[in-house]
């Protein structure tokens, strides 16, 4: 076999390489990037397009992660990476032309949307009916206080409490260290608690 012949059937190799790691990460990887992504975005769409340029850009990439093993949650910072984005750019609109969240309100049901949310936010099963309009409100009022936060507080409390990831994982995810993701966790909560107390 010739240098040259050798040199296309590496190249190939990777290629198929790279395809077999891509079609991996469209799966199970990228379910729950999107779960994460709507959890921390509140918005079908935007967490669709987040997923979508994270595979674009881990397709880019691809060639410069040397352990495949370590795929899925590379994958996950990049969704979370887009996610910090997005969260930055919608402060930034709301600083500078007072436009409120855009939260799909009329996209989820009222009657069984916000049940749906306490139970992936809080693992808690849904609430009896004679408490659900006040367990509505609240969590409404959750939702609407997490906005207020940075979008490393939100994203750290979310995927903490969320998704029940380790600080360790959750330090991966956002690209900080250890001590500074728990920083954003506890800082989150105490502004978070006060934040609820003021809405009482």
């Amino acid at each position: 076999m010739s240098l040259t012949t050798g040199a296309r059937l590496d190249v190939a190799s990777r290629t198929d390489a790279r395809s077999r790691l891509l079609a991996e990460l469209a799966a199970a990887p990228a379910r729950k990037g999107y779960a994460i992504a709507y959890d921390l975005l509140g918005n079908r769409a935007e967490a669709e397009e987040a997923v979508q340029e994270a595979l674009a850009r881990a397709c880019e990439a691809i060639g410069d992660l040397r352990d495949p093993a370590a795929a899925p949650a590379w994958f996950l910072r990049i969704v979370t990476t887009m996610c910090l984005r997005t969260l930055r750019r919608r402060k930034l609109k709301r600083a500078l032309f007072g436009w409120m969240s855009s939260r799909e309100e009329a996209e989820v049901p009222v009657d069984t949307g916000t049940e749906a949310i306490a139970e992936r936010m809080h693992g808690s099963p849904a609430p009896a009916p004679s408490d659900s309009l006040v367990d509505r409100e609240t969590l409404g009022a959750l939702m609407e206080r997490l906005d207020a936060l940075s979008a490393q507080q939100r994203a750290a409390l979310v995927l903490r409490y969320g998704h029940d990831l380790p600080v360790g994982e959750i330090a991966e995810m956002l690209g900080v260290e250890v001590a500074t993701a728990k920083t954003h966790l506890v800082r989150g909560l105490a502004k978070l608690r006060d934040l609820m107390e003021e809405h009482r």
